[in-house]
C-alpha cells in the first residue's frame, strides 16, 4: 500500500527502488517471489534449488534496475532474468524427483477440496512427465501469461521453436489428461 493507501503499481515501485527506496523493492520481491519460485520448481524439480534461484534472480534485479527500461511491463523483464539464472544454475545444480506438492498449486487445500487436489495432482505429474524444454515454456505461457515473443526473448531462442515446443507441451498434455479422464469416466 501506498503512504495514502492505494496500491501501487509495479512502475511506481521501480521509480522510487531506482531512486534507493529498498523498502519499494521489497514490495517488487513480495509482489513477485513466487512466480520466480514457481518457475524455478518447474526448472529443478526441488525447493531449495527454487529459493536459490529466486534468491538469485532479486540480487540480479536489483543490481540492474538502473538499466531497466521504464516503459516496459517488470514482469517479463524479472522472469527473463530468472530464465537466465536457471540456465547458469542447471550448470550446476542436480534436479530432484522430490517435490513437495503442497507448494506446487495456490488455491484450495486438499483437505477443502478433496476432488480438486486430486485433478491438481495429475496436472503436476502430466507436467512433471514433460520435457524440460516443453515444461518451461508451458508454465512461461500458462502461468507467467507471457507471450511467444516474451517467452523467446528470455529463453533466447526463435519464437517458432516456442510455438512447437508449446504446441508439443499442450498435445502431450490433452494425451495424459485425456487418459485420466478415461480411466475416471
Amino acid at each position: 500500500m501506498g503512504e495514502d493507501g492505494y496500491n501501487l503499481m509495479d512502475g511506481d515501485l521501480v521509480a522510487q527502488a531506482k531512486a534507493g527506496d529498498r523498502g519499494a523493492f521489497g514490495q517488487l520481491v513480495l509482489r513477485h517471489q513466487r512466480r520466480v519460485f514457481a518457475l524455478g520448481l518447474r526448472w529443478f524439480r526441488n525447493a531449495d534449488d527454487a529459493d536459490d534461484l529466486v534468491q538469485e534472480t532479486f540480487v540480479r534485479a536489483w543490481r540492474a534496475l538502473d538499466r531497466f527500461d521504464e516503459t516496459r511491463p517488470f514482469a517479463p523483464w524479472l522472469i527473463t532474468i530468472a530464465v537466465n539464472r536457471a540456465k547458469t544454475m542447471a550448470g550446476r545444480v542436480r534436479p530432484s524427483e522430490q517435490l513437495d506438492e503442497s507448494i506446487l498449486w495456490a488455491g484450495p487445500s486438499p483437505a477443502e477440496d478433496a476432488e480438486r487436489a486430486r485433478l491438481e495432482s495429475e496436472v503436476q505429474n502430466a507436467m512433471r512427465a514433460l520435457p524440460q524444454e516443453q515444461r518451461v515454456v508451458l508454465h512461461l505461457r500458462a502461468v507467467e501469461s507471457m507471450s511467444y515473443r516474451e517467452i523467446a526473448e528470455a529463453l533466447e531462442i526463435p519464437m517458432g521453436t516456442v510455438m512447437s515446443r508449446l504446441a508439443r507441451a499442450r498435445e502431450e498434455m490433452k494425451r495424459k489428461l485425456g487418459r485420466v479422464a478415461e480411466r475416471d469416466g
